[in-house]
């Protein structure tokens, strides 16, 4: 690679996907920072047999108070310590498309900081989710990534040895930026790029098949005095329902492929 790029990966118990993940970037991250969050399943077994990975563990507190602002900024200090020339700011269930690489090696190095189009698996590697709808409580939802109102993250940050980066940190969970997972302080020029894409392998995890991780949002925000837990739980679950669920299929070049 012409950059030398460094990926940043938040995980808690994600030995369900870890591995997926952590061999595609291997393909062409010079190091991956885990900065796990009180993992008690294979995540810690799993990236530690990666030789590129540098495992570091969150000081223990309550998990319902997630400091996802204060979360994020720690990681960020700590990639500072290897020194990139970029940073990739991921989930454990984000893996960007294979054409990341071509994109790497041909880079605008004026652009500081590039959004990435989101695109919903669903049941499997082979759908994406495309519907959309309003909620009862009058809010409207729309998983189609090419859509008008696609989700977009800004995961592909340029390193600023000069910047002193922030987050809104009193953002226990979701958003604390206008460029997230970037920090909020990232100046001009802003890059928007369709030479790759982030699939995100949310949707089919385990714990949102069985609605633990809504239960989990419902419990942080109800703590941080958002609603009671039964009234967060309801907002989720209206934002994630699945009753006219409608997808697209997805294309192969999407995904890594390993030996034949």
């Amino acid at each position: 690679m012409k950059y030398n790029l460094i990926a940043a990966l938040t995980t808690k118990n994600e030995d369900w996907i870890i591995d997926k993940t952590l061999r595609s970037l291997s393909q062409y991250c010079d190091e991956i920072i885990v900065y796990d969050d009180g993992s008690d399943d294979d995540t810690e077994k799993i990236c530690r047999s990666y030789d590129k990975v540098t495992w570091r563990v969150r000081e223990k507190h309550d998990p319902l108070i997630r400091e996802e602002a204060k979360q994020r900024l720690e990681l960020i200090n700590l990639v500072r310590e290897h020194d990139p020339d970029y940073m990739l700011l991921l989930d454990a269930d984000e893996i960007p498309t294979p054409s990341i690489i071509d994109f790497m090696n041909n880079v605008d190095s004026s652009i500081n900081l590039w959004r990435c189009r989101m695109i919903n698996l669903w049941e499997d590697e082979s759908k994406y989710r495309v519907d959309s709808y309003r909620t009862k409580f009058g809010t409207g939802v729309d998983f189609d990534p090419f859509g008008p109102h696609a989700w977009f993250k800004y995961p592909l940050l340029k390193y600023n040895r000069d910047i002193d980066y922030h987050y809104d940190i009193n953002i226990q969970k979701g958003g604390c930026s206008q460029y997230h997972p970037a920090p909020g302080n990232i100046p001009e020029p802003i890059g928007q790029q369709e030479d790759f894409y982030i699939m995100h392998y949310g949707k089919i995890a385990p714990n949102y098949l069985n609605e633990d991780r809504l239960k989990f949002y419902a419990s942080i925000e109800a703590k941080d005095g958002k609603g009671s837990f039964d009234q967060r739980l309801e907002w989720h679950q209206e934002h994630n329902r699945t009753d006219h669920v409608q997808t697209a299929l997805t294309k192969k070049e999407w995904f890594w492929r390993y030996g034949n």
